[in-house]
């Protein structure tokens, strides 16, 4: 993970920060420095005015795991305090399982239309109605 140090505050680029430069707030963009048809590295630059915030700094192992845990604790105090992984549905089929118009005698396939036998009239094949009988 690359980041500068701008104003004390530690930034990556996407984040947001107030440029020295121009004196507003706007984002660090990762701008590629090229000399003739060679990278020669990149710079940190505001999206606004182009002026440079810093060349980007790798971090250690241990600052690694230190921010991938504070993105673990920004995202746990999204759910709230206290998140609790929440109890599993259950999704095993039970009687009423499949009751869709598809899944019944009385429904005709067509290519342009599909239909229900019982009426002649459209049918959706998502639907359900009173009248399913399970196709066998």
């Amino acid at each position: 993970m690359e980041w500068i140090t701008v104003g004390g505050n530690r930034m990556r680029a996407g984040e947001s920060v107030v440029c020295p430069h121009c004196g507003e707030r706007t984002v660090v963009k990762t701008k590629t420095v090229t000399d003739g048809w060679r990278v020669a590295g990149t710079r940190f630059v505001c999206v606004l005015c182009g002026g440079e915030l810093g060349a980007p700094e790798k971090e250690t192992a241990g600052e690694s795991a230190a921010s991938a845990k504070r993105a673990t604790d920004r995202f746990a105090s999204l759910l709230g305090d206290g998140a609790e992984a929440a109890a599993k549905a259950d999704l095993s089929p039970d009687e009423n399982y499949g009751r869709f118009c598809r899944n019944c005698v009385h429904f005709l396939e067509h290519p342009f239309r599909p239909l229900c036998d019982r009426d002649g009239k459209a049918a959706d094949p998502m639907g359900e109605c009173g009248e399913f009988t399970r196709k066998r």
